[in-house]
C-alpha cells in the first residue's frame, strides 16, 4: 500500500518513536508474564503462552504477512512485515487470507489470557500485566488499526478491526497518531 498520510510521508511508515514505545510496552508485558509465570510455577499457562506465540509467529504470518504487499517493510502492526521477512519466504500471487486473521485473533487471545489465568493468585504480577496488556491492545488499536481504517485502499480496509476503528475514529484522518 502506497500510503500518503502525513506520518508515512514524514517517516516512510510508522513513526519510529511511537513504534519504540509500542514495542517496549509489548516487551515489558511479555517479560512480566514470563517472570510471573515462572515464579508462580504456572507451567501450563507458560506452555500455552509460548505455544500460542509460536503458532502466531508461523501460521497466521504465512497467511497474512507473507502475502501482503507490506512484506519486508516496517508496517504499523509492530513491524511484523519486516520481522516475518527475516524467517519466512514471500508468497507470490496469493491474496491475504482472512482465515489467517481469525487464527491470529484466537492465538492473540491465548497469548493474552493464558498469563492472566496463570497469574490470578499473584496480584503483584497480575495487575501490572493487565495494565500492560491493555496498553498493548489500545496502542495497537489506536495506532495500527486506526491507520488502516483511515488510509487503506486494499484488503486492510475490510479487516474487522479497521471497521471497528472507523466507528471510533471516523473515516478520515484528522490528527496524526
Amino acid at each position: 500500500m502506497a500510503c500518503q498520510c502525513a506520518e508515512c510521508n514524514e517517516f516512510g511508515g510508522p513513526n519510529p518513536t511511537i513504534m519504540k514505545a509500542r514495542l517496549g510496552i509489548f516487551g515489558l508485558q511479555f517479560f512480566v508474564a514470563f517472570v510471573g509465570l515462572i515464579k508462580e510455577r504456572s507451567w501450563g499457562a507458560l506452555a500455552a503462552m509460548i505455544a500460542a506465540f509460536s503458532f502466531f509467529a508461523t501460521v497466521p504470518r504465512t497467511l497474512i504477512c507473507c502475502r501482503c504487499e507490506g512484506y519486508g517493510g516496517k508496517c504499523y502492526s509492530l513491524y511484523l512485515g519486516k520481522i516475518t521477512s527475516m524467517y519466512l519466504p514471500r508468497i507470490e500471487d496469493k491474496e491475504v487470507s482472512m482465515f489467517g486473521a481469525g487464527l491470529e485473533a484466537i492465538t492473540l487471545g491465548i497469548i493474552v489470557n493464558a498469563p492472566a489465568i496463570g497469574l490470578r493468585r499473584n496480584k503483584k504480577y497480575l495487575i501490572p500485566y493487565l495494565i500492560l496488556a491493555s496498553l498493548t491492545f489500545w496502542t495497537q488499536f489506536g495506532h495500527a488499526c486506526r491507520h488502516c481504517a483511515q488510509n487503506a485502499t486494499d484488503w486492510k480496509q475490510d479487516c474487522p478491526s479497521a471497521k471497528v476503528a472507523r466507528l471510533f475514529f471516523g473515516p478520515g484522518r484528522e490528527v496524526a497518531l
